[in-house]
């Protein structure tokens, strides 16, 4: 709706409060319609008209995002990294549908349900495949090396190195993971309830996922952050690091450990910055922040890059 700017601002709050009450009132009805798109479309096409299109045809809606505006991976455009991005991305979904690479976090779903969930997990996964990129176009090392703290089944270490072969860019990877559960005293009494999550993982699931790789050019180090750091094989190096440790603990111990190891012109991805139930973590990276020269740039993902 618009407001002639010299509006009675007490009488824009009001309406402000009453379409926000509306919204909420859609919302909870929901199991009462049998479709609730159309209601919802009712809502936009009355306070936001010029927003109908992303209710009834959004062209990318998944973890937490919808969105009218054309994805990169999408309409066969001529940004070479966007068709490389597609080609991996299509390599990816091939390869869990012959079940050459098996995601044990979504075990129980069916095979469709399962292809759906990765659609809607391509904007996260053209963020880590176009930050890779950034990185070894950006850094001088003859060798790329990347570090991912966090990396379960191998889902987003598999976008990144893939970046680099596409880029015809020699490669190391080290990855550092428990796969194991969640340990309650690197968990701050908000995180507590996540004790123990993750227990099914499985290291060898992981080597076999990414066999597709050079073995030679992928360590696995295997522990808990930050004890793991003191027994792993460490890069003196890194262009990249991706960190999903589900804890504001790990996360600050591993940006410790890693940060004057990154060359000039790498990148820091984090999965976990602005998700439900992760605030604490978002803080956490923001008063680290503080004292460091690197920008942070908060993404619409929840991600955010350094």
């Amino acid at each position: 709706m618009y407001l002639p700017r010299n509006s009675n601002p007490q009488k824009k709050i009001e309406i402000m409060k009453f379409k926000i009450k509306l919204a909420k009132l859609v919302q909870k009805s929901k199991p009462l319609w049998a479709t609730y798109s159309f209601f919802r479309a009712i809502y936009l096409f009355v306070f936001r008209p010029n927003r109908i299109k992303t209710v009834i045809d959004p062209a990318f809606h998944g973890w937490g995002l919808t969105s009218i505006t054309s994805p990169p991976w999408d309409g066969g455009g001529t940004n070479l990294l966007a068709q490389n991005f597609s080609r991996a991305d299509a390599l990816l979904k091939t390869l869990v549908q012959e079940k050459k690479f098996v995601l044990s976090q979504f075990k129980h779903m069916s095979a469709a349900d399962e292809m759906k969930f990765l659609g809607e997990l391509n904007w996260r996964h053209y963020m880590v495949y176009w930050s890779s990129a950034y990185a070894v176009k950006n850094t001088e090392s003859a060798i790329k090396n990347f570090a991912e703290c966090g990396v379960c089944d191998g889902l987003t270490i598999f976008y990144a190195i893939t970046a680099a072969k596409d880029l015809n860019q020699q490669y190391a990877a080290y990855l550092y993971d428990a796969w194991d559960g969640l340990r309650e005293d690197l968990l701050l009494d908000s995180e507590k309830y996540s004790a123990g999550n993750y227990a099914y993982l499985n290291v060898a699931s992981t080597q076999k996922n990414l066999r597709i790789f050079d073995a030679n050019n992928l360590f696995f180090n295997k522990g808990y952050i930050p004890e793991s750091f003191d027994a792993a094989n460490n890069p003196s190096k890194i262009v990249w690091l991706h960190i999903d440790l589900n804890g504001a603990l790990p996360t600050v111990f591993a940006l410790n450990f890693f940060w004057d190891r990154l060359e000039e012109g790498g990148l820091i991805l984090f999965d976990d910055y602005a998700h439900p139930g992760f605030k604490d973590t978002q803080n956490a990276v923001d008063e680290w922040m503080q004292s460091k020269k690197g920008t942070l740039l908060h993404l619409p993902t929840g991600q955010a890059i350094i």
